[in-house]
């Protein structure tokens, strides 16, 4: 069968697929730049960030995918339990977010491999991917299809409702773009990005990135990814910024403009549709 029109099932005019990246120190180990205090295994992102994220999504009746670096496993493994516990989909953002698009294929297999296994060791079955800085190799998908992914995430174009997917050939594409990433508008090292695709090269204010987030949820395309941060919610002015993007997301859907669900439910529904 194939979707006629709309997303979902009320066949709603768009999906907003929530999202969040990273957890921990992982991607401090993985760069070198990771400095105590705190020790290893107390980082605020987990300790202080997550545990009122996960309130905020709780207050607002919203489920979301949580794509995790899989040394958390590790470092982390009540914090990883618990996202489980609460309701959200969990997926795999590297081992301790290696820059993925430059890894060798001999590589890549030994760290997606050993990252589904972490996962498994949990009790967690992770079959989502996001690649991070977003880019996949060539591999990538073949190398997700063989592990029994079902779904990954990658930089690129919005799906339409009308799912070109082939469920033989898997995993289901749901791509993002950067316009609606927090870390893109707020993050100095985005600079050289955010030149490239036309917008300044300065990082913007954590007001103005509220007010450029709920503005491109208000009226966007039909298929929107918004990818957030725990880390970057330990300044206060955006932990507010993202409780107001969080209630704007959360009004699109509890007011019917929005089919709002995690990456799982937007993929299983594509592949049904293209059977």
């Amino acid at each position: 069968m194939s979707h006629s029109s709309g997303f979902g099932p009320d066949e709603r005019e768009r999906v907003v697929v929530l999202s969040f990246d990273n957890l921990g120190e992982a991607g401090a180990l993985e760069r070198g730049t990771w400095e105590a205090p705190p020790p290893l295994g107390q980082d605020p992102s987990v300790t202080v960030a997550l545990p009122r994220l996960l309130d905020e999504l709780d207050r607002h009746d919203l489920s979301a995918t949580f794509f995790v670096e899989a040394i958390n496993c590790e470092m982390y493994p009540s914090a990883v339990r618990e996202i489980v516990d609460r309701g959200h989909e969990l997926g795999v953002h590297g081992w301790r977010h290696e820059p993925w698009a430059q890894l060798p294929a001999t590589h890549e297999r030994a760290l997606l491999k050993h990252s589904t296994d972490a996962f498994a060791s949990l009790g967690i079955e992770a079959r989502a991917f996001r690649p991070p800085g977003g880019e996949p190799t060539a591999q990538t998908p073949a190398l997700l299809r063989e592990l029994g992914y079902a779904w990954y995430s990658p930089a690129g174009d919005a799906v339409s409702s009308s799912g070109s997917v082939s469920p033989g050939d898997g995993p289901v594409s749901v791509p993002f773009d950067w316009e609606l990433v927090d870390a893109y508008h707020l993050m100095e090292r985005f600079g050289e990005l955010r030149s490239r695709r036309g917008d300044e090269r300065a990082a913007l204010t954590p007001e103005a990135v509220t007010s450029r987030l709920t503005g491109a949820l208000d009226g966007g395309r039909a298929a929107q990814t918004v990818i957030m941060h725990p880390f970057l919610m330990l300044d206060d002015r955006w932990w507010s910024g993202a409780q107001a993007v969080l209630a704007s997301i959360a009004a699109l859907g509890r007011d019917g403009r929005a089919w709002v669900v995690p990456g799982r439910e937007l993929a299983s529904w594509l592949s049904v549709g293209a059977r």
